[in-house]
């Protein structure tokens, strides 16, 4: 059954809900800190951009290339015409944030969130 499922084995699955909730769950966070930061709506939907590239991390990990790759298209998707240079920083941390809890690095992912949201409650920041 591992072999039809490329190499996933069913085992894993609750690793798999758990990364994908941590990235949503962190994403979340990081937005209504940044938007409250900011006094402004800079980010939205936050929570499903990091769930669909930790989904798409955690399916190419055995090539973070691809995934990286993957991310950067998300990216590319976004609304980044017409976004700013605080929304872009924002977008770029959503993906990280993503990208470390799909590669299975929930907890170093979670120290790094914890730094980030000092650096950002500690720092004047604007627009």
């Amino acid at each position: 059954m591992v072999d039809a499922m490329n190499g996933f084995s069913p085992r894993f699955i609750p690793f798999f809900i758990l990364q994908i909730l941590s990235a949503a769950l962190m994403a979340h966070l990081f937005q209504k800190l940044y938007n409250r930061k900011l006094k402004s709506e800079v980010l939205d939907w936050s929570a499903l951009i990091a769930t669909t590239v930790t989904i798409l991390v955690a399916l190419a990990k055995n090539s973070i290339v691809i995934a990286v790759l993957g991310a950067a298209v998300i990216l590319l998707f976004t609304k980044m015409k017409d976004a700013g240079k605080s929304e872009i920083l924002g977008l770029i941390i959503i993906n990280l944030i993503a990208i470390g809890c799909g590669s299975g690095s929930i907890i170093q992912t979670v120290i790094g969130c914890l730094v980030l949201f000092c650096v950002i409650l500690f720092t004047p920041l604007k627009e």
